[in-house]
Order: structure tokens, then C-alpha cells, then sequence
């Protein structure tokens, strides 16, 4: 049974009410995984083959995606608590993990028993865990619907609300079935429908994304805080291992442009006016190379099938690497902490 139409509107109030104090779990010991009522197998799998088709560039709309939440004060705070992604070394663990985590979402049939389901558990108990120890600690301080939501957003937001800056190919069933995806990843995390950013229909998620973008997270990113600037460039620094074209500064203007945000346009014509500043006017040299890279292959060689082939396949190879041979790890952090290894 679907849930009631929500009135788009009313999402963001109750998103910043009753979604910033709901705990998104309490107890989830006795609670058994399950499907949600409007599953459909069809758009999931979908989902994933439109996934595979723009790996690279949805990859980097997941990596803009994790930036920007960590600008958000709630999000930040319960991070910095758990100290799991505050230094280069701890946040290559959690990140490769994350990813991990997603990929099997991604590649893995959604069935009891399978590395996606238990994924999926592992990841729902994570969060409850969490939320009840920076309770405990910081009195008050959950993992909350509202953070959820927002997370949710940080993995697949960009997608949908920027594809075309990102170089995704789109397509209005493909664009659904990704939504649908989501929204059933969010359900079985424990996201109740009425803060779940996905709906049953593209224009009402698109809508809930707007206003989470335009007054969440593009405030956010604008005033953001120390514990950003430190845990973003732990993200950076840790990712590398992963893909070692990443700079700080180069994707957190990537970022900053996808989110809408004054003085990060590159293109003339996005220039509001002839002869204005914009923040990369005092990048560094390789700063500035690694954005014009980022930029040509999103908006320019992605559109070529080839090119987009080629670049899905070096994801595909990081991905391998990542797993069974992580050398750029094992040269920075030691082989101890370089082989990150899930659902133990």
C-alpha cells in the first residue's frame, strides 16, 4: 500500500520538526529486514543497470554528495564524536567501507541472505548503535529521520538534481527507477515514508530535494565550520587511495557549484557578470588542473560512449584494486589499516 500524497510543501517543516527529534531507530534487536509493500524488482534492477552505465560520474556525484553533509552541524558533530573518520587513515576505512557497502547495494540482488541484505542490516544497526551512544554522551545529540534524510541526499541527490553537470545520461524511466532505488534503500534503513526524500514519483522528489538543498545543505556549505574544513580534507586525503586524481579544493568547488552557490561558476556564460571573482581565482596550479580535468570530462568526453566506458572501467578497477591489492594504501597508511574488509 502506498503511503497518503504528502503535501511537497509541508516536507521541509516537517523534515526540520518532528524529522530533527525522531530517532531513527530504537531498537532494532528483535527487528526483522524486510521489503517494503510497494518494492518493485523491475525499476531496482534498473536502478542498477543505470548504475553501471554512469559509474564514474555517479561516483563523483556520491564523493560531492559525502562533502557536502559534513558541512551540516547535526551530521558533522555525531562524526566527529565517534573519532571513525576525523584523520586521513580512520576515514579511508570508513569511506572504502561506505563504498563497499554501496557497491553491494548496487550489484547485488536484494534478497535475504545475500551480501546486499546483510549489508543493508549491518548498516541499520550501525546507526541505531551510534545514535544511542552520542545520546548517552552529548545528551540529546541522535542520529535523527532529518539526518537520514539528508545522507540520503548525499549519496544520490547530485544524480538527479545535477546529472547534466555531471555528465549522466539521463533518461526519465532510468531517472525513476534510480529514485525508486533510493527509496527503497531508505525504507529499509529506517527512514519512514514521510521523511524518505524519494516518493513514488520524480517530481515530488525532485521537489523534496530542492528545498533539503537550497535550505539545509546550501546554507550549510556556505557557513561551514572548522569541523567541515578538518573532516572534509580527511575524506580527500583518505580517498585518494581510491582514486588519486581527488583535491580538496577541486572537489569542494565541484561541490559548491552543483549546490548553486555564489562565486563558484567556471564557464563564461555562468559568469553573472563580465570581470567577476570567482573562488578559484586563487587556486594553485595543480588545484586548477584537477578542476578543468573534472569539468572537461563531466560536461565534454563523458558524452562520448567510449570515453564514458573507458572511464566506468578504471572505477570498476579501483574498485578491484581497492579489495585485493590496495597499494597507494598500503604505501600511505601500512598494509594493518589498508585492507578494509565488511560484513566480518
Amino acid at each position: 500500500m502506498e503511503p497518503e500524497k504528502n503535501d511537497e510543501l509541508n516536507y521541509l517543516d516537517g523534515l526540520l520538526g518532528d524529522g530533527a527529534k525522531t530517532q531513527v531507530d530504537i531498537d532494532v534487536d528483535e527487528y526483522e529486514l524486510q521489503l517494503p509493500p510497494w518494492y518493485d524488482d523491475e525499476k531496482y534492477k534498473r536502478a542498477q543497470k543505470y548504475f553501471k552505465q554512469n559509474f564514474f560520474a555517479m561516483f563523483v556525484a556520491k564523493l560531492c554528495g559525502l562533502l557536502v553533509i559534513l558541512a551540516v552541524p547535526s551530521i558533522v558533530n555525531v562524526l566527529v564524536y565517534t573519532k571513525q573518520s576525523s584523520t586521513a587513515v580512520t576515514a579511508y576505512r570508513r569511506y572504502v567501507g561506505t563504498i563497499m557497502h554501496t557497491l553491494n547495494w548496487y550489484y547485488e540482488e536484494l534478497l535475504p541472505g545475500t551480501p546486499s541484505w546483510k549489508s543493508i542490516t549491518y548498516v541499520r544497526r550501525g546507526h541505531v548503535a551510534v545514535s544511542k551512544r552520542s545520546n548517552a554522551k552529548l545528551a540529546g545529540r541522535i542520529v535523527s529521520q532529518k539526518d537520514m534524510a539528508v545522507t540520503q541526499f548525499g549519496f544520490m541527490g547530485y544524480a538527479v538534481l545535477g546529472y547534466n553537470k555531471l555528465g549522466i545520461v539521463y533518461n526519465k524511466e532510468d531517472m525513476e527507477a534510480l529514485v525508486h532505488f533510493w527509496r527503497v534503500i531508505g525504507y529499509m534503513i529506517g527512514i519512514q515514508d514521510r521523511y524518505n526524500l524519494c516518493t513514488n514519483n520524480l517530481a515530488s522528489t525532485e521537489e523534496r530535494m530542492k528545498q533539503v538543498q537550497e535550505h539545509i545543505l546550501k546554507p550549510a556549505l556556505i557557513a561551514r565550520s572548522e569541523n567541515f574544513e578538518k573532516m572534509s580534507k580527511a575524506l580527500i586525503e583518505g580517498l585518494w587511495c581510491f582514486n588519486p586524481f581527488l583535491d580538496y579544493d577541486a572537489f569542494l568547488f565541484l561541490t559548491a557549484r552543483l549546490t548553486g552557490i555564489p562565486g563558484y561558476h567556471y564557464w563564461t556564460e555562468e559568469h553573472p557578470s563580465p570581470g567577476c571573482e570567482t573562488k578559484y581565482d586563487n587556486f594553485g596550479r595543480y588545484s586548477r588542473f584537477i578542476l578543468y580535468y573534472l569539468l572537461i570530462v563531466h560536461e565534454v568526453w563523458i558524452k562520448s560512449t567510449l570515453f564514458r566506458w573507458y572511464l566506468n572501467s578504471q572505477m570498476i578497477l579501483s574498485r578491484f584494486l581497492i579489495t585485493y591489492f590496495p597499494f597507494l594504501a598500503i604505501f600511505k597508511f601500512g598494509i594493518g589499516d589498508s585492507y578494509v574488509r565488511i560484513l566480518k
